[in-house]
């Protein structure tokens, strides 16, 4: 990622840049030269649908930071007396709108700007000072300026003409506005082994060099059981910013931790994240799970591993935001009526928190499954943090995996008590540099028949928590 694509006051300034530049398209349409140089594919709808977009993200963000929430730490609790909020070194937006501008800045950037691969690590102080947030910064090109004379680019330097990105723009968020076809066919199911070992990461897709020490580290657990038990590694979705093709390339699949050569050994499955559907989702369908590593998924969001104890179901709460698109619902109930093994689910939304909202559609879905007893662990991502609960809704086992990839702040302390109904927070941080960045992780199931031995295991290879999942 490139560092000033992750400061917020940057991110709002290329958003009214390209509103300016989207404003003048759709104006001068009629124009053969202007029409000659929007990007194929673009009609004036497309350009009028950006521009209202835009507009309307980028003065929500300029109001308030859709970043994210509940990371922020007091000033008082911060370690240096200029630190700068979160939102300048690690903007990840929860606005489709403004993650498909950071896309397009970043693709524009990409193919004609100057990239120091070896910059500041933050771009805040130096490389020794301050933790890994990304390894990427723009040099020296002649700014952009408006006719007034006022750059808009912020403390760095672009190409001359943003056309192009402003087109880019557009076409992601025609995307958005016309998502891929939901594929209603579940992925047969997988008969797993019952000794079987099964890793979970959550929010990997950035990336950034913490995340690809994640991949290394999971790499690692995978080499250790080579020959010992069947393997498996599961992405519990979201690929930022927007799920672009190339970002499935460059920051997911290049770093995943089963290489293409192991595809046949080791299965792959992924999730639907919300950031996956922020460009239609169809660079998770058509590049993602495209890729030989995930041929087993069959080109659909929801699967089903299963062994003589347990069945785990892969669901999308991505396609329909928040929620569960049909048929899944039936289908989740029709295969729970059948005899078999205690259900694990997986999904990318949670279905409660003690930090954010509840999720009140999943609930009200599954509520009669759950009432049932029938669903015996959860395991989800989205918040960035890796958190355990206590049996809350009828269901035993909650657990968030967030922390794969995505920088955010550890604001609380190991002796502050762990929020309702919370009862582990990870709460480890980089020992250096001048704010606390919470350490990344993943986790390990292996299964034992009628239990499930879970690891939770950091960026370092360190194991910091430890439970048995059993079954009734």
């Amino acid at each position: 990622m490139i560092a000033q694509l992750l400061n917020r006051a940057v991110t709002v300034d290329n958003g009214r840049m390209i509103q300016s530049v989207l404003s003048q398209l759709v104006t001068d349409f009629d124009d053969p030269e202007v029409r000659a140089g929007v990007a194929a594919g673009l009609e004036l709808e497309d350009l009028t649908a950006a521009l209202t977009m835009a507009s309307e993200s980028v003065e929500r963000e300029e109001r308030e930071s859709s970043g994210q929430h509940g990371f922020e730490p007091d000033i008082a609790e911060r370690r240096g007396a200029e630190v700068a909020p979160l939102d300048d070194f690690s903007f990840f937006s929860r606005d489709p709108v403004i993650n498909n501008i950071q896309s397009a800045i970043e693709e524009w950037l990409e193919q004609n700007a100057i990239l120091d691969e070896n910059g500041p690590q933050d771009d805040r102080r130096s490389a020794d000072e301050a933790p890994a947030v990304t390894d990427r910064i723009v040099k020296g090109i002649e700014p952009f300026r408006m006719p007034d004379g006022r750059r808009l680019f912020g403390p760095f330097e672009v190409p001359s003409d943003p056309r192009w990105a402003a087109c880019l723009l557009a076409k992601g968020l025609r995307l958005f506005r016309k998502k891929h076809p939901f594929n209603p066919k579940p992925a047969d199911a997988v008969r797993i082994a019952d000794h079987a070992r099964v890793l979970l990461v959550g929010d990997w897709g950035t990336g950034l060099p913490r995340a690809r020490k994640v991949a290394d580290e999971m790499r690692a657990v995978l080499d250790e059981g080579k020959g010992k038990r069947e393997q498996h590694v599961i992405h519990l979705g979201d690929v930022y910013y927007s799920g672009w093709a190339r970002e499935y390339k460059h920051r997911f699949l290049r770093h995943w931790p089963v290489l293409p050569e192991q595809a046949g050994e080791i299965g792959s499955w992924s999730l639907n994240g919300n950031h996956d559907m922020y460009s239609g989702g169809y660079g998770y369908y058509d590049e993602l799970l495209a890729d030989s590593r995930f041929t087993r998924q069959q080109r659909s969001s929801l699967f089903q591993l299963q062994n003589s104890a347990w069945r785990i179901f892969g669901l999308d709460s991505a396609w329909k935001d928040d929620d569960l698109e049909d048929p899944q619902t039936e289908w989740l109930r029709a295969e729970l009526e059948k005899p078999g093994g205690q259900a694990v689910l997986l999904s990318h939304h949670q279905l409660f928190s003690a930090y954010d909202k509840a999720g009140k559609n999943l609930g009200e879905k599954l509520a009669v499954q759950l009432q049932k007893g029938q669903i015996r662990a959860w395991f989800w991502g989205h918040e960035h943090r890796c958190m355990t609960f206590k049996p809350a809704e009828n269901l035993p086992y909650g657990r968030c995996l967030g922390h794969g990839g995505v920088p955010v702040y550890m604001n609380h302390d190991e002796s502050e008590p762990c929020p309702a109904p919370g009862d582990y927070e990870y709460r480890e941080y980089l020992d250096k540099g001048l704010e606390r960045w919470a350490l990344f992780g993943f986790a390990v199931l292996d299964f034992y028949g009628p239990t499930i031995h879970v690891r939770y295991i950091n960026e370092n290879g360190r194991e910091h928590k430890e439970e048995w999942v059993k079954s009734t």
